[in-house]
């Protein structure tokens, strides 16, 4: 390329400078030009391959984008899920971990959704699977009592008079049956008393005898009316002098056939305490040589198959309570059993310090397995109800406050489930929310489910 430029010159020494300054840059212009040229090509190159970079990027990302739809994050929560356990298993395994595997297949993530995986040998053995259930239950209202002896079947045994302890036939724990021997004391009181009764007996004979000799002289007119009337008032005082002694005995604890049919000749001081009815001795206070005064009690016997629970019901409750509302009593050292019973009195005053009123409720101890003494839990219906959904108690795992249960994917996968739970009654509990009727759940052997989540929990799963 030729570029003409055309400059007048002037007349001037500096002339030469000029023109050779002129022809330089005339000659550097084609070299300019292609420097240009170059410059454009490689910005040109740089964009398209920033813009290759780019749609290679959005590829990459809408790629990613479609996976999504197949991966779950590990704050996806399953637990609420209302799905059967088989819709939960096709819903799980399309779910992808960040390992691009199906949740349920990685050893490192599946716990994520609460899923977990044990022996398949284990099924039906230690887990055992089992269906939810409706139950007609009411109303209740949960407190604690305190078991007492049943006070109209329990009695405090002591002697009617003082006496030295000369044998014990019963110990500790004993059952007895009415009118089996506890004890024999000795009473010198006694003795006085039927050495009393003994001669009133003899004076009130002689008194006789001479009232009917008396009665036949003065008829025959042998006697004076004075005479006849002496002898009457002796014989009358004697009898009256008898029966108090009769009386007296009475008191003491002898009966009057004994007193009757006593045997001629020396005079017993012994005497046999005796239990009043069918129970169980549950405390013994004597030792032969002991001597037992009137106010010293020398056994306690009650009828332990029958019992009674005292309970608090806060005043503002106690319009809910009637006599006849079953009771449910749970104790600690039966944990898995409960034992049913009976309102049977509720209290006429308030406490001023607790505003509660006290319930006494009524309940069988055939088996004698709840000892008095013993805190309870009581829950007390106080409304019949209508069917609701229950699971056995052992079925119900927890962690901190929250409940769960874990219902069965396939033979080795069982998925954790939350539950919300109300009452509970006859080893059963109510579930409120989070299954359905017909569901399948484990109800043994959740224990050790709940401990390979624990394992799972601390030391295994994916980094976040």
């Amino acid at each position: 390329m030729v570029h003409l430029l055309h400059l007048p010159l002037p007349d001037s020494p500096r002339l030469p400078m000029q023109a050779m300054l002129i022809v330089f840059f005339i000659g550097m212009l084609p070299a300019l030009d292609t420097f240009a040229q170059q410059e454009n090509k490689h910005a040109c190159e740089k964009l398209c391959g920033e813009k290759g970079d780019y749609n290679q990027e959005q590829i990459s990302k809408a790629e990613n984008s479609n996976r999504q739809d197949y991966s779950v994050s590990p704050c996806e929560n399953f637990s609420n899920s209302a799905d059967s356990g088989n819709e939960l298993y096709e819903k799980l395994l399309k779910k992808h971990c960040e390992h691009d595997i199906s949740i349920i297949k990685c050893e490192e993530c599946r716990h994520e959704v609460g899923v977990i995986k044990v022996d398949a040998s284990l099924f039906g053995e230690v887990i055992v699977i089992g269906y939810t259930m409706y139950m007609d239950i009411g109303t209740t209202h949960e407190t604690t009592g305190e078991i007492y002896p049943n006070q109209d079947l329990f009695v405090i045994i002591s002697p009617r008079i003082p006496g030295v302890v000369k044998e014990v036939f019963v110990d500790w724990g004993e059952r007895v049956k009415k009118g089996q021997k506890l004890a024999l004391l000795d009473s010198i009181e006694l003795g006085q008393a039927r050495a009393d009764y003994k001669k009133a007996k003899a004076m009130l004979k002689l008194a006789k005898k001479n009232y009917q000799r008396e009665k036949s002289l003065y008829r025959q007119n042998i006697c004076s009316k004075k005479q006849f009337l002496e002898a009457e008032t002796v014989y009358e005082q004697a009898q009256i002098e008898l029966k108090a002694l009769r009386e007296r005995l009475k008191l003491m604890g002898l009966h009057e056939s004994s007193m009757l049919n006593a045997p001629e000749g020396m005079v017993s001081s012994l005497f046999t305490i005796t239990a009043p009815f069918d129970g169980t001795v549950i405390e013994k206070k004597m030792a032969v040589g002991e001597l037992k005064d009137v106010s010293a009690p020398i056994a306690t016997i009650s009828d332990l198959t029958n019992l009674w629970v005292w309970f608090d019901i806060y005043e503002k409750d106690i319009t809910k309570v009637r006599q006849g509302n079953k009771v449910v009593i749970s104790v600690a050292s039966y944990p898995a059993e409960q034992f049913e019973g009976l309102v049977t009195y509720i209290g006429a005053t308030v406490n001023e310090k607790t505003r509660t009123v006290k319930v006494r409720a009524e309940t069988d101890n055939g088996h004698e397995k709840l000892k008095p003494g013993m805190f309870a839990k009581v829950l007390l219906q106080v409304e019949t109800g209508s069917d609701s959904l229950m699971l056995p108690e052992e079925a119900v795992q927890s962690d901190g406050q929250k409940h769960f249960v874990f219902i069965p994917l396939n033979e080795e996968l069982f998925f954790k489930r939350d539950v919300t739970l109300g009452a509970r009654v006859d080893g059963h509990v109510k579930v409120i929310s989070g299954l359905n009727k017909n569901d399948r759940v484990v109800v043994k052997g959740g224990f050790l489910l709940k401990s390979e989540t624990m394992k799972e929990k601390f030391g295994e799963g994916c980094a976040h």
